[in-house]
């Protein structure tokens, strides 16, 4: 699953300029996220994360990083509050789940231009944008609203 919106085009001297990036995958009950946008100011900021509904304490606990491929968890979370911090490595199966979506963002979706240092939407997605941006047809936010109401820095949110 993906979402992606282009930047405004007064933000970039650069045609098809990313504003955020975001897949998603559900694996066993887990939702995984990875995002990259836009944080205000001319800077960029990432996220990842791996979050499951705990029908036990009601509601989603999560470990996360803010980071679109990290090494290791940072932070641990029940709903939309940090519970600790803990750096723990990343596990091989959720390493290579990141790997999976880090790969689909670079090779699917975005290039990244050394010279200019700006990430650009592929033309075949540009193709499919609609008002600045394009998703897949199974897109949601279930996840992603709390996720981006809660914990990364990018300019976009989405609503509960």
């Amino acid at each position: 699953m993906y979402y992606i919106r282009k930047l405004d085009e007064n933000r970039s001297s650069i045609s098809n300029s990313l504003h955020t990036v975001i897949v998603k995958k559900t694996i066993n009950n887990y939702v995984y996220i990875s995002a990259i946008g836009y944080g205000g100011g001319g800077v960029f900021e990432e996220f990842c994360g791996k979050f499951i509904y705990d029908d036990d304490k009601e509601g989603f606990i999560g470990l996360f990083s803010l980071y679109h491929d990290p090494e290791e968890w940072e932070k641990n979370s029940f709903e939309s509050e940090i519970i600790n911090e803990p750096f723990e490595l990343i596990s091989d199966g959720d390493k290579a789940i990141i790997n999976q979506m880090t790969d689909e963002i670079w090779n699917e979706y975005l290039i990244y231009d050394e010279d200019s240092e700006t990430r650009i939407i592929r033309e075949n997605y540009i193709n499919k944008m609609t008002d600045e941006i394009t998703n897949s047809d199974d897109w949601d936010t279930d996840v992603v609203d709390l996720v981006s109401n809660s914990f990364w820095w990018l300019t976009l949110s989405f609503d509960w």
